[in-house]
């Protein structure tokens, strides 16, 4: 069915920008939900979680996706957005959407520790879907609406402020560090590595200044 943005340009991957960076982060994070959405698989297969990746994928989680990547928005971009637009309704719907990711996340984290394979199964599947179409609704409507909202100077500034946050609140070499873990995980169940599309590398690492991820 046509949406009402369907007029809108798709976001632009070939300049880094305010929601290129974000957008092609959201690459990374698909290739990790898609490792998690097979460690379930597997645990359920085996009777027993595979602790050592399910903590790695959390680790990405907790830490990439959701301190760094929802970080940035949240603290970032979707002020900006709402300054404009105040009660913003795209940004509303997306912040409620991480708090009920951290819930999934906690839930996980709890079940590997615990060892309980049905409730880390059902936490993961459940984050899984949710992560999925959450990005989708901001690839597809809230990023393509913020490319139209933006200045240039606007977005100038956020990706400097998204600078920032790799540097000095992430600390040099995190998201260095966390892209490798992923394509470990990713190498580890048979998916494709983010990071080997040229594009994609360059969006993920325009800000944080890391060059090796591709190893």
């Amino acid at each position: 069915m046509p949406s009402c943005h369907d007029h809108l340009p798709p976001v632009d991957l070939t300049r880094a920008s305010a929601v290129s960076i974000l957008s092609g982060e959201h690459r990374v994070i698909l290739q990790v939900i898609d490792c998690l959405e097979r460690i379930g698989q597997q645990a359920v297969r085996e009777h027993r979680i595979p602790a050592g990746y399910a903590r790695n994928a959390l680790e990405l989680i907790r830490t990439f996706a959701d301190r760094c990547h929802h970080g940035k928005e949240e603290d970032i971009l979707f002020p900006a957005l709402e300054l404009q637009v105040p009660g913003f309704g795209p940004t509303a719907v997306m912040r409620e959407e991480h708090i009920i990711g951290r819930a999934y996340v906690a839930s996980m984290g709890s079940a590997v520790e615990a060892g309980h394979v049905t409730a880390f199964a059902d936490a993961a599947a459940g984050y899984v879907d949710l992560l999925r179409a959450h990005i989708a609704k901001e690839d597809d409507i809230l990023f393509r609406i913020a490319q139209t909202m933006l200045s240039p100077a606007q977005d100038e500034a956020i990706v400097e402020a998204y600078r920032a946050v790799e540097h000095d609140d992430m600390g040099d070499g995190t998201h260095e560090r966390m892209l490798a873990i992923a394509d470990v995980l990713a190498d580890a169940y048979g998916i494709e590595r983010a990071s080997s599309d040229p594009q994609t590398f360059a969006l993920l690492t325009a800000v944080c200044g890391c060059h090796s991820v591709k190893g």
